[in-house]
């Protein structure tokens, strides 16, 4: 059978009244914390659907660092005292009883420019956004003793505080940011900032949150295929709310995907793990990285891609965002999207989700950013996505970070309502034929010319900014013959069928994967979780843009130069690394070559 007829089979099986039975059910347990009855329900529930379909499954119980918000709001007394209810925010903290009662002050949007010539001390800080980790930061950082953020209209969004990326360690349980956030609506923030603008407005924050160990339940559905490697597949099942779609369209269409990739399990060549991950939100991902941490192996050898299923099958979505999609496989997964379904695929910065986005001012806005359990940077997993997506002129669209762009995100308002079952069955139809064509290929759709003309934007821009205090020509001249080399081997390498020659490529794909993504995406060790907060591609040489504001004499500035040096050998190890395992496969490749002659 051809992997046309696989598909075509596959997409007949997709069932919309199975995908809308699940979301329903899923919709009836309401708010799913991580850690709580409800999300061991909705565990359970995934566990007797596969069980139903003969799937092999596991569950994973560990212990992992959450935090609940409870009440939040903010009185103030002029020019009448009122109340406002806000929603708390995970990994915020505590006030007393009585609360905190301070000047409020506007910061515009919060960001570390905004505090320059602002004495904020003591003071509580209104922020013209949802509350961001990195908002939270700097309004820590210049002493405000409290944070209220606001969203646009009438949503009230539950949000995280903390840029800790999973449970923390030691030392970064010191890095969560210690104030009393609230999370308001528009409608309420904007009369707030006229009269904090006009000066003298004092107020009253008031919050409950609870933070501390929970047991975590993550199952695993597991459909080997005849060779050890993997595709893994995951979405968050925990959620604010009933969270319709955010996310339990996706948790549907996962439990939907395992029902027919088993079915289909003869015809794969890889295997397909599939993730349910908690924590994703009260535990900041903390179910992907337990997962990362613990099998960090397994996946360094032999993850293929992951695919983040989140927000899938949202009323109204009409076009398909290619999202955290790494430069190797995004020719593959833009051409199967368009392939696949008669909406547009929409590659620009204006429909792109804005949760997580990263600076970068020639690299693609559809690379992978801090979120959306993008948990595998480290290892060097490649990842791959595609979301549906509201278009940018829908009324309903929003600067939001997930439900396809919808307003009703992290609100009270994602309800079942929100959801349709024969978009949900288009994109798992999607997902599906992205998975198989992966999954049963005798070659993997990789090209690491597209990542290395990733290097090369990112040391464009570095080079346009900074290129008159550091050496980076040398660097740039070693990516470029990295992508003269790379570029040959697509062309080499297109539908061989023999597998003494396929397996050996395939492998040279995953190694390639593992030198070049890290430091792409990563600025700590491949161990350890880069920040939950924006940050642009090569962060290593981010630090580098100070440079332009400092004095050239200063031993700071020496100092700085001196480390992003190191930080450029670094860079450079790794693309050579790359150079040479390309020369060592061309080497083996040819000696394959010459004996099957």
């Amino acid at each position: 059978m051809s992997v046309q007829d696989i598909e075509r089979t596959a997409h007949e099986d997709v069932s919309p009244d199975k995908l809308q039975s699940h979301v329903e059910y899923f919709c009836s347990l309401g708010e799913k914390l991580a850690g709580n009855p409800e999300e061991a329900q909705a565990c359970d529930y995934i566990v007797s659907q596969l069980s139903k379909a003969g799937i092999e499954i596991r569950v994973f119980e560990f212990e992992s660092y959450v935090s609940h918000p409870g009440i939040a709001r903010i009185t103030t007394y002029f020019p009448e005292k009122k109340f406002v209810e806000g929603v708390g925010i995970s990994f915020s903290v505590s006030t007393p009883a009585v609360g905190i009662s301070a000047e409020i002050v506007s910061v515009g949007n919060g960001t570390e420019k905004d505090y320059e010539d602002r004495n904020v001390a003591g003071k509580i800080v209104l922020v013209d956004s949802a509350p961001r980790p990195e908002s939270v930061i700097a309004a820590s950082e210049h002493g405000a003793v409290a944070l209220v953020g606001w969203s646009e209209g009438q949503s009230l969004r539950k949000l995280t505080a903390t840029p800790v990326w999973g449970t923390p360690s030691l030392e970064d349980k010191r890095r969560i940011p210690r104030i009393p956030v609230v999370s308001i609506s528009g409608e309420d923030g904007i009369p707030l900032r006229h009269w904090a603008n006009a000066g003298g407005l004092m107020g009253t924050v008031t919050t409950e949150v609870w933070e501390g160990w929970k047991t975590l339940h993550l199952p695993i559905a597991e459909i080997p295929g005849s060779r050890p490697e993997f595709i893994l597949v995951g979405g968050h099942y925990c959620s604010w709310f009933d969270g319709a779609t955010d996310n339990a369209t996706g948790n549907s269409c996962l439990l939907e995907l395992a029902r027919i990739l088993k079915k289909n399990q003869k015809t794969l060549r890889y295997g397909v793990r599939l993730a349910w991950w908690p924590g994703h939100s009260n535990g900041r991902y903390s179910g992907s990285t337990w997962y990362a941490d613990t099998f960090w192996q397994d996946l360094y050898d032999n993850g293929i891609v992951y695919l983040n299923i989140d927000s899938p099958g949202v009323r109204g979505a009409t076009v398909y965002a290619p999202r955290h999609q790494m430069a190797e496989v995004s020719e593959f997964n833009e051409n199967s999207v368009a392939e696949l379904s008669s909406r547009s695929a929409v590659t620009s910065a204006e429909v792109q989700l804005v949760h997580g986005g990263k600076a970068g001012k020639y690299v693609s806005p559809t690379r992978p950013v801090r979120a959306g359990d993008q948990s595998f940077c480290g290892i060097g997993v490649t990842s791959i996505g595609v979301y549906s997506m509201l278009p940018g002129d829908h009324p309903d669209r929003r600067k939001v970070g997930g439900s396809g762009g919808a307003w009703w995100w992290h609100s009270k308002d994602d309800t079942i309502d929100k959801a349709d079952a024969e978009i949900l069955a288009q994109d798992t139809r999607v997902y599906l034929s992205i998975i198989l064509r992966l999954a049963t290929t005798s070659v993997l759709p990789f090209n690491f010319a597209a990542t290395a003309q990733d290097y090369l934007d990112c040391l464009r821009e570095y080079q346009e900014e900074i290129g008159d205090y550091l050496p980076l020509e040398g660097l740039t001249q070693t990516v470029t013959l990295l992508k003269e080399k790379a570029s040959a081997l697509p062309t080499q390498s297109r539908n061989l069928a023999d597998t003494k020659i396929a397996d050996p490529l395939n492998r040279l794909y995953l190694s390639l994967a593992r030198v070049l993504n890290p430091p792409l995406y990563t600025s700590v060790l491949p161990f350890e979780h880069q920040p939950a907060v924006p940050t642009r591609l090569l962060p290593d040489l981010a630090p580098a843009l100070q440079l332009k504001k400092m004095n050239p004499g200063s031993n700071d500035f020496k100092f700085l130069v001196a480390g992003l040096k190191r930080k450029i050998t670094k860079i450079n190890f790794h693309v050579l690394q790359a150079i040479r395992l390309i020369d060592s496969w061309r080497s083996e490749d040819a000696e394959l070559m010459q004996g099957k002659g």
